[in-house]
Parts: C-alpha cells; sequence; structure tokens
C-alpha cells in the first residue's frame, strides 16, 4: 500500500507536458456556495456577513469536457455544451469560439505560454505545500489502479503567506490519485460540508491515434490567441502618451537618485556590531541533472505539514548591486537613463545588507524572533505569535493583534514546502555546521511571498528536520541573497516562549486591521505622533459624518 512519501513523490512528479492522453472530464461548481466560502477565507477585519443573494444564485451546475494531450505541452479542450474549442499548439495558448460576431486579435488574460490544462487535476504539486495528506488506501478509478487520499488545510496561520487557491477556505480536498502517472482523476472540494467544485476524469485512453494529428492542436482561422505579456507592454509604452509619461517619470527618478546619493538621510545602518557584514563567497555548483530524490521532497513536505520545533540563528544578507543587476537595460533607459540612475543611486548608497536575528519555531503558528542585528532605521526589535496572538515590539512601541505568519526570510527557510512548486534536481548529501543536508538545485518556480527569492538558486534541505539550512539566489552568477540558519537545536522551547511584554515606558498599540492605519501606528518619532493624531482626527471626522447623516436620514423618514 502506497505512503505519505510514495504520493508527495507521485504528485511532485505529475508532468502533463510528456502525457499522451485522450479523456472524458465532468466538471462543475456550486456559485453560491463557493462565493459563501470565499467570505469565510476573509481575514476577520475584512469579514462581514454574505448578502443573502447567495440563495439565489442557484445549485450545482456542471459541464462535460473532451480532452486531447499530446507531449510537447500541446492539448486541445472541447465542452460538450458550447461550440468553442481551446487549446495550444506548445507554444501558445489559443481559443476559437464561432459566436464572436468581430475578430479579435488578441485576449487579454490569456496566456500566451503553456499551461496546463485543468490545472486542478494535471498540475497537483500545490497540493503538497498547503495541505496535509492521508492516504486512504488502493482504489480503482476509470479502469486505473490509484490511491485515494484526503488533503485537509494545514493549521492556521501557516508559516507561509501563499497557500492554493488562498481566496476559498476548505474543509478538506478529496482527491483520487493515479498510482502511475501522479494526477489526479478525481477532486472534490468541500466546504460546510457540502461540495464546493468537482472535477473528474470519467475516461482514460493513453496513448490515443489522435495526439499524433498536430493539426488537431494548431489554432483553427479566427481563434483568440494567447499573447507575450511583454510584447503586449512594449507595444504600450510605445504609445507616444506613454513615452511622455516615461520621460517625467525617469527625470524625476534621476532627481529623486541624486538625492539618495548625496542627502545626508536614509543610509542603511544596523542595530549594533556587525561581525559579518559580508555575504560569504558561495559559488554555484555545476547543476546536477539526477532527479530529487522521495527522501528529499519528503523532507520538504514534512517541513510544512509537521512544523517542527527548533531554535536557530538567523543569517540574511542582500547584495543590493547583484539584485539591481537583474533589471534589463531597456527598463534602467528610461527617461533620458533617469530609472537608471536612481537605481545606481540605491546601490551605491546601500551595497549591501545583513540582518541576524536568534528564532525559536514551536510548531504550527508559534514563533519568535529576537533581531541582533536589522538594516535600517526603525525596524522591529522582536516579532512572537503564540498561535492566537502576535506581537511586533518597535523601539518606542509594542503593537498587539491576531495571529500572522513570520516574515518571509523566516517562512522560507522553516517552511520549505514552497520548492515543492519548483523544479528541483540534485541532493547530493553535504554537512553543514556539523548537520547533515542535502543541495538541490533550483532552476524555476514559483516565489514565495518575497521578490527577493528568485531562479537560478541553490538550497541545502536539514536531513532530519527538511528545513533550509542555507537558500542562496543567484544573479549573472554571483550570490545576491543568501539566508541561513545556524546553530539549530530541537530542544523544547521554554513555557513562555512565543509571548512579548512591553518593557517599561513601551507603550500598546493593537492593531486595527486597517494596514494604512497600522503603519501609521508603526511610524517612530515625532512624524509618528503628527501621522496618529490626523489618523484620530478623520476617525472622529468619520464618525461624526455617519451620526450626522444618520440623524438627516431619520429626519427625511419622518
Amino acid at each position: 500500500m502506497a505512503g505519505v512519501p510514495d504520493v508527495v513523490g507521485l504528485l511532485y512528479r505529475a508532468d502533463w507536458t510528456r502525457l499522451s492522453l485522450a479523456a472524458e472530464v465532468n466538471t462543475g461548481f456550486d456559485p453560491g456556495l463557493q462565493l459563501k466560502s470565499m467570505y469565510a477565507a476573509r481575514p476577520p477585519s475584512l469579514r462581514w456577513d454574505p448578502p443573502p443573494e447567495l440563495e439565489d444564485l442557484g445549485g450545482f451546475t456542471s459541464r462535460r469536457v473532451t480532452l486531447l494531450i499530446a507531449p510537447g505541452q500541446r492539448y486541445r479542450e472541447k465542452s460538450e455544451d458550447s461550440a468553442s474549442v481551446r487549446g495550444c499548439d506548445g507554444q501558445r495558448h489559443w481559443k476559437w469560439d464561432p459566436s464572436h460576431e468581430f475578430d479579435v486579435p488578441r485576449l487579454t488574460g490569456l496566456y500566451a505560454g503553456p499551461r496546463a490544462p485543468l490545472a486542478e487535476l494535471f498540475s497537483p504539486a500545490p497540493l503538497l505545500s498547503s495541505f496535509v495528506l492521508d492516504v486512504r488506501g488502493p482504489v480503482t478509478a476509470c479502469g486505473r489502479d490509484a490511491v485515494y487520499v484526503v488533503a485537509t488545510p494545514r493549521p492556521q496561520p501557516s508559516m507561509r503567506h501563499l497557500t492554493t487557491r488562498p481566496y476559498l477556505k476548505l474543509d478538506r480536498i478529496e482527491t483520487i490519485v493515479d498510482a502511475e502517472l501522479g494526477i489526479l482523476l478525481h477532486r472534490q472540494e468541500m466546504f460546510d460540508g457540502q461540495i464546493v467544485s468537482l472535477t473528474q476524469l470519467t475516461s482514460v485512453t493513453l496513448n490515443p491515434p489522435e495526439a499524433a494529428d498536430d493539426s488537431l492542436f494548431r489554432p483553427p482561422p479566427g481563434s483568440v490567441i494567447g499573447e507575450d505579456p511583454g510584447e503586449r507592454m512594449r507595444e504600450i509604452f510605445d504609445h507616444p502618451g506613454w513615452q511622455a509619461a516615461k520621460t517625467a517619470a525617469g527625470l524625476a527618478a534621476g532627481g529623486l537618485g541624486a538625492w539618495v546619493r548625496y542627502s545626508p538621510f536614509g543610509r542603511g545602518d544596523t542595530t549594533g556590531f556587525d561581525p559579518e557584514p559580508d555575504m560569504p563567497p558561495d559559488e554555484p555548483e555545476p547543476p546536477d541533472p539526477s532527479p530529487v530524490s522521495d527522501e528529499v521532497l519528503y523532507l520538504l513536505y514534512r517541513s510544512g505539514s509537521e512544523a517542527p520545533e527548533l531554535g536557530a540563528t538567523l543569517h540574511q544578507w542582500h547584495d543590493v548591486a547583484a539584485m539591481m543587476s537583474r533589471i534589463p537595460d531597456t527598463a534602467r533607459g528610461i527617461g533620458y537613463g533617469g530609472v537608471g540612475s536612481f537605481l545606481d543611486a540605491v546601490s551605491d548608497r546601500v551595497p549591501r545588507t545583513h540582518a541576524m536575528a536568534t528564532i525559536r519555531a514551536g510548531g504550527h503558528g508559534r514563533y519568535r524572533i529576537d533581531y541582533v542585528i536589522h538594516p535600517g532605521k526603525h525596524q522591529p526589535k522582536a516579532i512572537a505569535c503564540d498561535g492566537q496572538r502576535h506581537w511586533t515590539l518597535y523601539e518606542d512601541h509594542l503593537k498587539v493583534g491576531t495571529a500572522a505568519p513570520p516574515p518571509s526570510e523566516v517562512a522560507n527557510l522553516v517552511d520549505a514546502s514552497w520548492l515543492l512548486e519548483c523544479r528541483l534536481s540534485g541532493g547530493a548529501e553535504v554537512t553543514i555546521g556539523n548537520r547533515r543536508g542535502h543541495r538541490i538545485s533550483i532552476t524555476e518556480g514559483i516565489s514565495p511571498t518575497q521578490w527577493l527569492v528568485f531562479f537560478p538558486a541553490e538550497a541545502v534541505v536539514d536531513a532530519e528536520l527538511g528545513v533550509l539550512l542555507r537558500l542562496t539566489c543567484f544573479a549573472d552568477g554571483r550570490p545576491a541573497t543568501r539566508g541561513e540558519l545556524r546553530d539549530v537545536s530541537t530542544e523544547p522551547a521554554e513555557p513562555g516562549s512565543f509571548h512579548i511584554e512591553a518593557p517599561p515606558g513601551v507603550r500598546t498599540a493593537e492593531e486595527t486591521g486597517n494596514p494604512l492605519a497600522d503603519a501609521v501606528t508603526d511610524a517612530p518619532g515625532p512624524v509618528g505622533f503628527a501621522a496618529r493624531t490626523a489618523v484620530d482626527v478623520a476617525k472622529r471626522t468619520g464618525d461624526a459624518v455617519t451620526t450626522a447623516k444618520s440623524f438627516l436620514d431619520n429626519l427625511r423618514r419622518r
């Protein structure tokens, strides 16, 4: 019987681009229930009762789809209740619809590059980074050997901000995983004990003869062709009106760059003495093309699903100049080089940064971070969460709110399951700081929560805990960012480790749920005092306006 490690490997390695397959598909959803799950997924500060109109949206609606997939990222998909057809020729997505009364040369939002058809079935890897898998046993579906797996959302708040389909609150996802291909033969999303959506294959034929007919995957005349987003943006930027805006923006950026370069303000600094300001040299290893083992994949999955308890010292370096080198010359040249001047000024002003902190993770939703070195001014001194409440300690105030994930520079290392949505290779054993690990190469994937994670990259996965002992991102062949966990221990945390008390003389501010108001709360010194006063006046004014409007409405009704 397949276990969780086997299923993790199956889901990760499911590769629709190599399939030759014909299938009949049933797919559908309940629009009212889906909207209710969307309302339930909102944070408490943005949640309100769903309108009663949701009850009138009708019940479950479904459709049947005929699907043909061929190797080389080609597919053709036709719905039985519509004459329209969509597909991909291996390079571009297209859609043909005879109901169009006029030619549409492009369709904004239609992917230009290949994407999986019915991605919820044929690209199931995102389940690994957001759900806990429960393998129920072997089953048969569409005449194929399969495994019945129930996926339940991880306990919240997780160590990461993003999940698959984050706009929905789901009780569970019931799936049937093909025991050979790793694709899903059946996927049923549940909310409040009811089916939100259902997608299942009702028949599957491997290597069908029609998959050899390349003409079936080419767009028919009159099709809408997915455009290259870069080409579309170039067309927009070449418009005369945009040219003028680019020039103005570039000149402004050039002036701002001069201010950044020569002003006495905004210099990068750190809190405390920095014994290791420079990023350690770390040349990229030759890429290892060998596939990642099931052992390493399961380690990555465990780091998110089991959330190990650990203590460590975090180091994070950023080479700003190397990061800026990734910006293309076409963007740097905007406005007579003003944008490039601004970027160069930033690189000269803050060529590198280094942060150092002690961290303690105590399972799902519990952590504490105490910064020893933090680049820039007015940064937090400590952050903690006990799974219910969240504290952020600044120099002059303590901000308290509901539970929240940790900063991404910590989450990306402690919960490494996001790597399961990336293309990985290698896995050779290495030793770092007396801890055994596996070195893997990352060539492409989804950047989690923060633009500072980019590819190519290398990571070392701890062989016991599955956390990342090191994550290095490269630009032009040199390290641009590097994060490390040192002095890793698994000693149990002391009681009260995940709580922060306000020091004497430090005020406490409760989070409002309004990002703008909370940002104002964090502003330091006289500027922060003035901003908080302005927000308070605005709030009182808004309350007064609301009261007056209510009074006038009452008069009008009388």
